[in-house]
């Protein structure tokens, strides 16, 4: 049972429809929401460390383009209690995103490109970036996943000269705006474009992979907020009370990681990155059609104010 200061679980899922429609649902459905997997992200040598950076250093891809990475998920649900094991959770995980990016460039993923290509489910979303010197070599990897990804989509194999990616970043900044300018990010670009048209991702749920920036405005909205509650609002978001506390839990470690959130007197809060990373997103809202989106944020703030402090009933 709650303590009689925390929001009641009706009052948690009034407030997670409303964050979802009026927050989350427009900042984000828009964008391609992307998972992707290779080699250790923290290696710069990598293809896939390049094409993170190609994707997310322009302003233009940023917008467009929501990149996931797996450790960042893995890390904390593969030690909860009640995780399901490596390949079912990576099945779950992906089956809630528009595309997924494989680069075949170590044993982890060479052995994760099997598993993906041999899912029926799975094989349609993913977009394999591979060397194009690799292209007509007889290989397991050609005779094989590949040809099962070929087979559901051949526009999903992208063959690309690895040396030129991300050439034009100097510094990690992006020295150019349009898609255009880097024919090599444009061949995935055009893969990720013709994915997104079809993609059958739910909308209409908060996923294990959005969880984070879901509860960005959460907290904003709310704090100083509990993890009794916050497990409440994600339990409702994401509708499934088995995973809810260790979602959440994960959720949180990860903006915590990101110096996105502090924890004080047993309440979370924003910090000023944790602020600004909100505003951000909250800000690209305006670009697309719904201005008085930003009066509905904040008139649900002030309802929960009265709710937390006047006990008054929030408008469903």
């Amino acid at each position: 049972m709650k303590p009689p200061n925390e929001i009641s679980k009706v009052d948690c899922a009034i407030i997670a429809k409303k964050i979802r429609e009026d927050i989350f649902r427009p900042a984000f459905t828009f964008k391609t929401s992307i998972f992707l997997c290779g080699a250790d992200i923290y290696q710069k040598t990598t293809t896939r460390y390049k094409i993170s950076q190609a994707l997310t250093s322009s302003y233009e891809y940023s917008t467009y383009f929501d990149l996931i990475y797996p450790e960042d998920i893995f890390d904390e649900l593969l030690y909860s209690s009640h995780s399901p094991d490596l390949l079912s959770l990576e099945n779950l995980l992906v089956e809630s995103v528009d595309a997924v990016i494989m680069i075949p460039e170590s044993p982890g993923s060479y052995a994760e490109l099997g598993a993906f290509a041999s899912n029926e489910k799975l094989r349609t979303k993913l977009v394999c970036v591979i060397d194009e010197k690799y292209k007509k070599v007889k290989s397991f990897i050609n005779q094989g996943p590949l040809k099962l990804v070929k087979g559901a989509n051949k526009t999903n194999i992208v063959y690309v000269n690895i040396d030129e990616i991300g050439k034009n970043i100097v510094s990690g900044i992006k020295a150019f705006s349009l898609f255009s300018r880097d024919p090599e990010i444009d061949k995935i670009v055009s893969a990720l474009r013709k994915l997104k048209k079809i993609s059958n991702k739910n909308d209409n749920k908060v996923t294990l992979l959005q969880l984070d920036k879901f509860l960005l405005p959460a907290i904003y909205l709310l704090e100083p907020v509990s993890k009794i509650t916050l497990i409440d609002i994600v339990e409702s978001a994401i509708e499934d009370s088995k995973y809810s506390a260790s979602s959440t839990i994960t959720a949180l470690t990860m903006l915590s990681k990101r110096r996105y959130v502090e924890l004080t007197d047993d309440s979370y809060k924003l910090t000023q990155l944790g602020t600004n990373e909100f505003l951000s997103f909250r800000k690209k809202n305006r670009r697309y059609k719904d201005q008085d989106k930003t009066v509905a944020i904040d008139n649900l703030r002030l309802e929960i104010l009265n709710l937390k402090n006047r006990k008054k009933k929030l408008k469903v």
